[in-house]
């Protein structure tokens, strides 16, 4: 099932299934992946509670064993409507019998989008709804077409940073998902801008870059077309496409990373986790201006 938001300068569908993007329209042009089983079938699922993956598929919260596959419970889990309007649908997504043998806690999950003029909002509630804490990382993974007119190429595209900056990047391994911490790989020297290839991410995953300062970056091609995206409640923003010249780059804010190779498999220590006591709420959203 579909819901449709819309103002003077854009439209956005979602859907039920997995409560995300399904559709970012502007001039009639399509600015959301679309999915495809050669590359990647995706759209732009929400990642809860973890991001990325577990090793093995498994760590522990205060003592309780969690079983997840990347990306988490959220996404593969039934929503609700909660609310609607004809600029704004809130999806609602309660822990059940079968999240919990997942993922051992009781939480409340809302997820609201909103449109006002080509900006669409992504907020995400979490509450906890149990009697013990609630450890949490969330995340968007939003994927844009690449390029977006035609007689474009994906290499006359660029990502800018709102910052020039040097960053040395994280990347997880291509088949386990995994974060070698003491590999880093240079990406910006002294400047705010990534020319992309497709080259980028044939040999090496998505681009992490944790902790990072700069919290808006655009996706612009040579007529101007593009994404800007602004986190600035997210540490973190990760760069990917898939291999085998994908015409899509997806642009991720997220709380935390995926597993690191100096963490253990105490869940609640890892990188960017978020612990809500009984009761507790927290509001995180980003931005997707269609340019």
């Amino acid at each position: 099932m579909k819901f449709y938001i819309k103002s003077e300068a854009a439209e956005v569908a979602l859907g039920l299934d997995g409560a995300m993007l399904n559709s970012l329209k502007k001039d009639g042009i399509e600015y959301l992946w679309q999915g495809d089983e050669e590359h990647w079938s995706g759209q732009a699922p929400v990642c809860f509670p973890i991001v990325g993956v577990l090793p093995d598929g498994e760590a522990y919260a205060f003592g309780k064993k969690c079983t997840m596959k990347r990306h988490g419970v959220a996404r593969i889990n039934p929503f609700e409507v909660l609310e609607q309007s004809e600029t704004a649908v809130t999806f609602v997504q309660n822990s059940n019998e079968k999240t919990r043998e997942a993922f051992p806690f009781d939480y409340q999950l809302k997820i609201r989008y909103s449109i006002d003029g080509a900006s669409v909002t992504n907020e995400y509630i979490i509450t906890n709804t149990g009697s013990e804490k609630l450890p949490f990382v969330i995340g968007g993974h939003p994927a844009f077409n690449c390029p977006l007119c035609s007689g474009e190429r994906f290499e006359d595209y660029k990502v800018i940073f709102d910052k020039p900056f040097t960053k040395s990047v994280l990347r997880p391994d291509h088949i386990t998902g995994l974060v070698d911490v003491n590999k880093r790989y240079p990406v910006l020297e002294s400047s705010d801008t990534i020319n992309l290839r497709h080259e980028l991410f044939e040999e090496n995953d998505a681009m992490v870059f944790d902790s990072i300062e700069s919290k808006c970056a655009t996706l612009i091609g040579p007529k101007g077309r593009g994404v800007k995206i602004e986190y600035s409640d997210m540490e973190n923003l990760l760069i990917w496409s898939a291999c085998n010249k994908a015409s899509f780059v997806a642009l991720e804010p997220w709380s935390g990373i995926s597993h690191c190779s100096d963490e253990t498999a105490v869940f609640e220590n890892k990188r960017g986790m978020t612990v809500l006591n009984p009761g507790e709420s927290k509001t995180i959203k980003f931005i997707i201006t269609l340019i």
